[in-house]
């Protein structure tokens, strides 16, 4: 090999990956790979996210992949990720994106303090930009776009719950806001509109009610806290959420939230 070409290999020598499949060359056994036409693009994005750009921190060690919960039912594992990424791979139709769950775990071990709850949204900011995202997570985001929820119902339904409740809470939403709460309850999406959350939330109507709580719910003005929109990359939508919900909350006098 000549000095040249040794030159020109050992500049991509971090780009080497073994066991991803990858476009280039191996040029012989035991000698690196040359990636060929990578773009990095993605990556600059991705870690001139604030908080993202730990993302460039990761070495390789592989401490992440034994306390990733989702590491062996796929090929997805933090360490391949970021090595994807490194390695300027396109990752916008990438199904591994989606089977991350911030659980945390990966930081809790990581000896550089890789942070994957910022990396993970701001690589999925960057699908969403894109337009390619799973139907079934652009279903849920025009759902809560037009609904305020992810299951695609009426507002007017958001406090349909409390029917049949002897003691139902407050209704804000009905009220002028001049009386004041103790404790405005932010009931979420579960709560109102599935079978298993009416139950749990009666249940917890019943407690209030059995302590004296002076309660109320914000009913068909409340929407979706914006938390799973934000984790998927959806930041724009999450502001719009979160800045709706407090608007709410400073409509009505209340001491716990």
């Amino acid at each position: 090999m000549s000095e040249h070409e040794y030159e020109k290999y050992t500049e991509k020598e971090e780009a080497v990956v073994e066991g991803i499949d990858i476009s280039g060359i191996w040029n012989r056994m035991y000698e690196p790979r040359e990636l060929t036409g990578y773009d990095l693009t993605f990556m600059d994005k991705v870690t001139e996210t604030p908080g993202a750009e730990s993302m460039g921190w990761c070495y390789q060690c592989a401490q992440c992949v034994g306390v990733c919960p989702v590491d062996n039912v796929g090929s997805y594992g933090p360490r391949k990720l970021f090595r994807r990424l490194q390695t300027g791979q396109n990752l916008f139709e990438n199904d591994d994106l989606w089977l991350c769950t911030t659980c945390m775990n990966c930081l809790r071990v990581c000896p550089k303090e890789v942070d994957m709850m910022k990396i993970m949204p701001a690589i999925r900011e960057q699908v969403v930009l894109n337009g390619t995202l799973p139907g079934e997570i652009q279903d849920m985001l025009q759902n809560v776009s037009e609904y305020g929820n992810p299951m695609g119902e009426s507002p007017r339904k958001r406090a349909r719950w409390t029917k049949g409740l002897e003691n139902p809470p407050r209704d804000l939403s009905k009220e002028d806001g001049s009386d004041p709460v103790d404790v405005l309850w932010y009931v979420s999406d579960y709560f109102s509109y599935h079978q298993r959350g009416h139950d749990a939330a009666k249940a917890l109507t019943r407690v209030f009610n059995r302590l004296g709580v002076d309660f109320g719910i914000l009913g068909s003005q409340e929407k979706c806290d914006g938390d799973s929109q934000r984790l998927v990359g959806e930041t724009g939508l999450f502001e719009e959420l979160a800045q709706h919900n407090d608007e709410q909350f400073q409509k009505y006098e209340h001491g716990t939230l």
